[in-house]
This record gives structure tokens, sequence and C-alpha cells, in this order.
């Protein structure tokens, strides 16, 4: 299967949410013990957008990373269609190293929800409080323990990935502040893992492939008939083939990144920007070898709330809405919950 893409500018969602800007806790110093830690961003004081823009996309290659997708400056969206501009600049770079995750994809699939990762940029329009541009993403901890990782081999090696990336990014910019966001709720929510989880039956193709390419086209038709955006797809296992490395444990995985414009502007574009280091939320597919059954997983919207120690109620009862929204259109698909 080639590689699928969305434009964003597609199927784009009308209408706002107006709602109290509430944070988790921030404070500018990071300490060692790191276990209740959400995200860490890097700060450096101005408008380092070119710069940031310049590192992640052309000195991560030596390191093995790609982006799959950069979706960039989506403030300008968020102003076509709301009329709102509260921050300068926010963009989502999808960063994967798929060389380096592949041993750790095929012991456990679940890392899929991180395969790509969200790699944050943003600079509030508050040049008075906040002149820097803010870097980063969830710190690796948190990603393992959303997906349940409990081996510690494969913490240590996912912990070593990130790592490399971010110390070539910190040896690029030179970052002069730092932000570290805690939570005081547990995360993953439910204490064993922040993932939803679904499984579809399905009877037995005569091409795989075919059948794998009107999935991926009826998902997405679905979703954007419910306001939802394609902003990004990797087809990992034609990947490894491409890169002639064996992946046979699965007979399909793909990620899609999905995104929901109304529910995104509510949060990043109200207050919140940090949070976007959750998103786009990608949401991983997969065949195990020989079965006919096709397992799906992503991150669930519990882990904003409490790794960011949301509180507006009305806020967090619209955000589980949408999320609610997600699993009824699998189970439109014929989805049921593992």
């Amino acid at each position: 299967m080639v590689l699928h893409k969305v434009a964003l500018a597609a199927m784009l969602t009308v209408g706002a949410l107006s709602a109290q800007a509430d944070t988790g806790n921030v404070t500018g110093v990071l300490k060692t013990d790191t276990g209740n830690v959400t995200g860490v961003l890097n700060g450096s004081k101005g408008n380092k957008l070119a710069q940031i823009d310049d590192v992640l996309t052309n000195k991560i290659k030596p390191l093995g990373f790609a982006i799959v997708q950069a979706n960039k400056d989506i403030q300008n969206f968020y102003y076509q269609k709301f009329k709102e501009k509260n921050v300068q600049s926010i963009s989502f770079y999808d960063m994967s190293n798929l060389k380096a995750m592949r041993s750790l994809l095929l012991k456990n699939p679940d890392f899929g929800a991180y395969t790509p990762f969200n790699y944050l940029v943003y600079k509030t329009l508050d040049k008075k409080t906040d002149d820097n541009t803010w870097y980063g993403h969830l710190t690796a901890d948190t990603m393992l323990d959303i997906i349940g990782e409990k081996d510690p081999a494969n913490r240590k090696e996912f912990e070593g990935i990130v790592s490399k990336l971010d110390a070539m990014v910190t040896k690029e910019m030179k970052p002069t502040e730092i932000k570290k966001f805690t939570h005081t709720k547990p995360v993953p929510a439910n204490g064993v893992s922040g993932l939803t989880k679904m499984v579809k039956k399905f009877d037995k193709p005569e091409d795989m492939e075919e059948f794998v390419e009107d999935f991926v086209m009826d998902h997405d038709v679905r979703f954007g008939k419910h306001n939802f955006i394609i902003a990004g797809f990797d087809d990992i296992k034609f990947d490894y083939s491409d890169m002639d490395l064996a992946f046979d444990k699965y007979d399909a995985y793909w990620v899609s990144l999905l995104c929901h414009f109304k529910f995104s502007n509510s949060i990043f574009n109200h207050g919140v920007p940090q949070a976007g280091m959750f998103a786009p939320c990608s949401v991983y597919f997969y065949i195990p070898k020989g079965k006919n059954e096709l397992h799906m997983g992503y991150a669930s919207v519990n882990n904003w709330i409490n790794g960011l120690d949301f509180k507006d109620e009305k806020r967090i009862k619209y955000m589980k809405a949408i999320d609610a929204e997600v699993v009824d259109v699998f189970k439109e698909m014929g989805f049921e919950k593992e």
C-alpha cells in the first residue's frame, strides 16, 4: 500500500468552543526525578520558529529520524475557520525513527501509539512576559506509561532513541528556558494502560493489500463525516519492506494521525497550547500474521486531562465526548473493545 495522505485543508470543522484556560502545573526547573513530569518544553528567546524548523527538518537524518508529517502554523487554519488567533504560531512535527523502533514494534505493537510521536513547537502572542519559542514533547516515561510498557529493557531502549533527538536539538538550539508540566492525577488514568484498544474480525481476503486500502478509504470517509481530518499517515509495513527489513510478525501495520479542528482549536488556541504535546493522535492498526483480526489502538484523551491537570469541567466533558465519538465511529466499522 502506498503512502496515503489527506491535506490538512480538507474536511475542516466549523464553530468553536469557548472555555476558560486551565493549565497543568508548570515550573521552571526540571528535577532529576521525572516520575510526575508529563512533558518538557525548552525555550529560546524571541522568534526562533525558522531555526527550530530547520533543525527538525534538516538535522535529524544522521540520527535516523524522519518527519512523517509536518503540520505547520495551524493557527492560520484556526483563524480561517474560527476567526480567532490567540497564539502567534503552533506547529506539530510527527517524528519517527523506524529503524530504531523496529525491534520495539516487533516486541510490543502498542509502541505504534508513539511511532511517530509529536514534537510540539509554539510561540504565544505575549511578547512582554513570554517572548520565547517553545519546543518539546511528552517525556519518554509518559509515553511508555501510557502504552503500559513494563519491560525495563524496552523502556531503556525507547528512552535512548528519544534522548538522542533531544540532545541534538539542545546542541543546535541552545535553549535558555525550560518548562516542565507535572501532573497530580495518575497517568495513565486507569493505572495500567492509557490506550483505547479495539479489534475487528474479518473474513480472509483474496488480496490483503486491497483489503487494507479499502479499509483506509472507508476509515477516512467515515471520520471525515464526523468532522475529523487525517493529519498524516504512515504505512510502516510498507516502509520496512522498502528498507529490506523483515517485519513478518504482521501482515499489515500502519498509523493514521487523527485530528479534530474544533476540538484542537478549543484547547491549543484557548490558553493551553502545551496540550499540543498529545496531538495529533496516532491511531495504529495491525493485522497479526495469519490472523483475520485487525487491531487498533490510540492514547485516550483521559491522558490529556490527567497529564495536564485539566480542571474546567465544561472543557473536560467536551474532550471526553469527542473521545467517545472516536470509539463510536470504530464501532460503526465493526470494531469491539478488547
